[in-house]
């Protein structure tokens, strides 16, 4: 029998490169329904490959309509999904797709939410059983599970909209303790508490996203505090698709990422590549 960390070794490095991971989030529409910057697959697929990306997270119907364009783009394909925006909340989940539907359908790895501190014991309990068995089926399978885990989501009404640090690093051990490659979740600000958080995790770690920011200074410090921290690279949507400068976000996002730009840097990047667009 082949030992199945072959296949996730393999797999990962499709995602990965030289131990840095950029990826272009576009799995949105799925709950918000389309959003400026998402109407059209194939121009969100060449953004990505043609401005570096190492891998794009979508869910398979959207991969669908451009499969021609993702090139050698890594391919995280997002399994789960939750109500619509319309109804709600957004820690009611449920599975699209098998790890193993998945695999046939291309991925090199796979993305399931889990919301935890919510306060609603039944919800978080199916979230974790949930992960918990997809886990199970990766392992079998040799197919990278990387756990979307965000602690105290929005939906649980008043309180701290930021997790603290103690937070991140329950959620990033959880997804060691159940059986995950890599944990996406967010940048709480505090850069010290978050190098805890993510060392105590023993995962590559992604940074999702971030705390809202006024500007494109702010964003990217963020950036770059989550990466001279012990993350292992972003997942940025909104930011990149939904701004006027798609491709000058996108590339002072990789300047910090893979080439260690200060925030100052990419934002000089930023401001260069943007005018040469206007």
């Amino acid at each position: 029998m082949i030992e199945t960390s072959m296949g996730k070794t393999l797999r990962l490095r499709r995602v990965f490169r030289n131990g840095k991971i950029l990826v272009l989030p576009f799995d949105h529409p799925i709950y918000f329904g389309v959003q400026p910057g998402t109407e059209d697959p194939r121009k969100l697929l060449d953004l990505a490959r043609e401005q570096g990306a190492t891998a794009i997270l979508a869910t398979a119907g959207m991969l669908r309509a451009a499969l021609d364009a993702i090139g050698d783009l890594g391919v995280i394909m997002r399994i789960d999904a939750t109500l619509s925006h319309l109804t709600g909340p957004d820690t009611v989940m449920h599975l699209l797709h098998t790890a193993e539907e998945a695999a046939a359908l291309g991925a090199d790895m796979v993305v399931l939410n889990c919301y935890i501190g919510t306060g609603d014991i039944p919800a978080e309990s199916a979230l974790l059983e949930k992960l918990a068995t997809v886990s199970a089926e990766c392992e079998q399978i040799g197919m990278p599970i990387c756990a979307e885990i965000i602690p105290r989501a929005p939906s649980a009404g008043p309180g701290p909209k930021t997790p603290s640090s103690a937070d991140l690093a329950m959620a990033i051990r959880l997804g060691l303790e159940y059986g995950c490659d890599v944990v996406k979740t967010v940048y709480n600000g505090d850069p010290e508490g978050f190098a805890r958080a993510v060392a105590s995790g023993h995962l590559p770690v992604i940074m999702a996203g971030g705390p809202k920011t006024s500007g494109e200074l702010e964003f990217l410090e963020q950036v770059h505090a989550a990466m001279t921290h012990g993350a292992s690279g972003v997942a940025i949507g909104r930011r990149v698709w939904g701004s006027k400068h798609p491709v000058a976000i996108f590339q002072a996002i990789k300047a910090i990422v893979f080439d260690g730009a200060t925030a100052g840097q990419a934002v000089a990047l930023y401001k260069k590549l943007a005018a040469k667009r206007d």
